[in-house]
């Protein structure tokens, strides 16, 4: 079941509506929160274990497996600035650059590279993440990252009708309330806690929201909307306890317990012992070390087992493994061996497009009423994978390739090009400023000749030199 969107159609009071929303996500809320403090290192399992024998070692040691399933597919995803271009078939150069500088002004404004990465993190962790249109003071439209469990959306009809961007606050006497901002196509309107009820927030103003749809757009992770690492969190935790157990071994082993046979032993001996380093005891008597046997054999295979099923499962890649990593894998290997990375990082590029699709159709509608007419259909973008680049391959595809594909294809496919129309013109700008000498040349010599008073032309206009 999805954790973002409530089937609904709104009717009666928007009050009533909200509090109904709202406990129907608080499981989803929860769910997530739990997630991302997991994500963050925070109420892992293994950290509230308690021994019941308290004279035991309890050692809780965490794996950050978490964090390493979703730092790499975000870094390889987004690790390079996703490219937004602008298809310019359809509009004058006049118009293609008012629309360039307003694109381009836009993602420099709002640090819209920073700002992909943070909501593809957050979608990984909690199965979705939002995002909210606005303008600011200065009549410029701006972005924000919204964290899922502050977000919700009601349908009706497979439609988006209306949002709700909801968090908690501090009233006058220091208690928790929560504030509430409700979205339609048209407007915002701004609700608070009043005890179990809501009421209009008077401390906001109400009224057009300058957009022609609701601003707050939903950023799924996957049809069923769930985290990266969530199907393996049972392996994680059971990872956690083998480690921690085994050092619980280890040091319990440490203190080692000694056998009496054929002997009296009380304090006294023990502690004359300790300073004669001997023990007394008849000649049937004997005195050792109970030792114990580990399997430690069992317990790394175990270990490994874990280790290759939460990456397996995970779609992430063991980094250290030998088979990944090993001097004698070739690039090409690599490729393959990274193959369940890259479908997972397909599957959520196509994700993340359907989110930013709709974030353009919002945005461009504001745009138009400030007679800037780009059809959001003409925006795109390209998802660069962040992976050390052979330079002297890139070169040699790129040389091959001249002639079959256009120059802004081709340059599109380097991946350290991040704004193809930006290299093309500063390319039609050195070509602009060079000097062809071959030209120059050629211009030169024939003056240089006709001001030669030892040469002349016979009647075909050949040069002839007199002697």
């Amino acid at each position: 079941m999805k954790r973002s969107t409530i089937q609904l159609e709104v009717k009666g009071s928007i009050p009533d509506v909200i509090k109904k929303v709202l406990a129907w996500h608080k499981p989803h809320r929860d769910k997530m929160i739990g997630l991302f403090n997991r994500y963050d290192g925070e109420g892992i399992p293994i950290q509230s274990r308690v021994i019941k024998d308290p004279k035991k070692p309890n050692n809780k040691l965490v794996h950050d497996y978490r964090g390493y399933i979703i730092d790499q597919v975000v870094g390889y995803l987004f690790g390079k600035p996703i490219g937004y271009q602008i298809d310019k078939r359809d509009y004058t150069d006049a118009q293609f650059k008012v629309f360039k500088n307003k694109l381009s002004d836009f993602t420099v404004l709002n640090a819209v590279d920073d700002l992909d990465g943070e909501l593809g993190k957050l979608m990984s962790i909690c199965g979705y993440a939002s995002r909210l249109l606005y303008i600011d003071t200065d009549g410029n439209e701006r972005i924000m990252n919204v964290f899922p469990w502050e977000s919700v959306f009601i349908e009706n009809k497979g439609v988006v009708t209306n949002a709700i961007r909801y968090y908690t606050i501090k009233n006058e006497k220091d208690e928790d309330i929560i504030k509430v901002e409700w979205y339609d196509i048209r407007n915002v309107m701004f609700y608070i806690q009043n005890g179990d009820e809501f009421v209009p927030d008077t401390s906001e103003k109400d009224g057009p929201h300058l957009f022609d749809n609701v601003p707050l757009i939903l950023f799924p992770n996957n049809d069923e909307e769930k985290g990266d690492f969530e199907k393996t969190e049972t392996l994680i935790d059971a990872y956690d306890k083998i480690m921690s157990d085994s050092v619980n071994e280890i040091e319990t082993f440490a203190n080692a317990y000694m056998k009496f046979k054929g002997a009296d032993v009380d304090a006294e001996v023990i502690e004359n012992a300790k300073q004669t380093g001997a023990f007394e005891v008849d000649e049937n008597g004997d005195v050792d070390f109970i030792t114990k046997n580990i399997n430690d054999t069992f317990v790394e295979n175990n270990k490994k087992t874990l280790n290759e099923n939460i990456h397996k499962f995970s779609s992430s890649v063991d980094m250290t493994d030998e088979k990944f990593s090993g001097g004698s894998q070739s690039g090409e290997s690599r490729k393959w061996k990274m193959l369940s990375l890259e479908n997972k990082a397909g599957k959520k590029a196509l994700k993340f497009s359907k989110g930013l699709r709709q974030q353009f159709k919002v945005l461009c509608s504001a745009w138009a009423r400030k007679n800037i007419p780009l059809n959001y259909l003409d925006i795109f973008w390209e998802f660069k994978r962040n992976v050390p680049i052979d330079l002297l391959y890139i070169g040699d595809y790129s040389q091959k390739m001249k002639g079959i594909h256009s120059d802004r294809t081709l340059l599109s496919q380097i991946p350290y090009i991040d704004d193809v129309d930006y290299e093309m013109d500063l390319m039609q700008q050195e070509k602009e400023e060079s000097i062809n000498l071959d030209h120059f040349m050629n211009d030169r010599i024939p003056n240089e000749r006709n001001n030669n008073p030892n040469e002349q032309q016979n009647e075909e206009g050949d040069q002839v030199i007199n002697g």
